[in-house]
């Protein structure tokens, strides 16, 4: 009897696959072929839960999304309102202590980068932001409510304020990777957010 597949674990792996090649080589290596190859599969097994490359692309980007808010969820659910609460939420963007965080922050520069130059990825690079806007906001908000920020700024603008800022370093950490660990990108957010109260 045949060994029945689990499709989501399948998927799984052949994204987690795309996401090395992506890492290691670049958007300009990562073919289907290469994909298959890394996952230890045929290509027409990548082909059949992925028909087309962009179907990988608009799934990994759904992984990464998905990972990001479980991660907001969780920083969310036991924050208390604080300056630190705000700081450690910050650090959950801008990951650097282990190599899958920093695995992660990279693909996800890349991707946004490719999703400029492409339009099929326009709407995933769109929530992407609606998401890490909203995320911004709720930090500006707790830190109004906890009086850790003056009450006249206006809340939407330094929540894009801030995302600008979290864009900036997580994208520095991933070019810059030797000049950024925990405590250097933990000061940059507490020293952005003191300038802020």
């Amino acid at each position: 009897m045949p060994k029945k597949i689990d499709h989501a674990e399948r998927k799984n792996e052949i994204v987690e696959a795309t996401f090395r090649i992506i890492y290691y080589f670049g958007f300009e290596k990562t073919t289907l072929r290469e994909i298959a190859k890394e996952a230890n599969l045929s290509l027409g097994s990548v082909q059949h839960f992925f028909p087309k490359q962009k179907d990988i692309y608009l799934f990994a980007m759904d992984v990464i999304h998905e990972k990001f808010q479980e991660r907001m969820q969780k920083v969310v659910e036991v924050g208390k309102g604080t300056f630190e609460d705000a700081v450690r939420m910050i650090k959950q963007i801008v990951q650097v202590t282990t190599e899958e965080e920093r695995i992660e922050n990279d693909i996800w520069v890349k991707f946004s980068m490719m999703a400029t130059m492409n339009v099929d990825y326009q709407e995933q690079k769109d929530k992407f932001r609606e998401v890490n806007f909203n995320f911004a906001e709720d930090i500006i908000r707790m830190l109004y409510k906890n009086k850790s920020l003056e009450k006249s700024l206006n809340i939407k603008e330094q929540a894009n304020s801030l995302l600008i800022f979290i864009h900036g370093l997580v994208f520095e950490s991933v070019i810059y990777a030797d000049l950024y660990n925990d405590q250097v990108v933990e000061e940059e957010i507490r020293e952005y957010l003191r300038r802020r109260h």
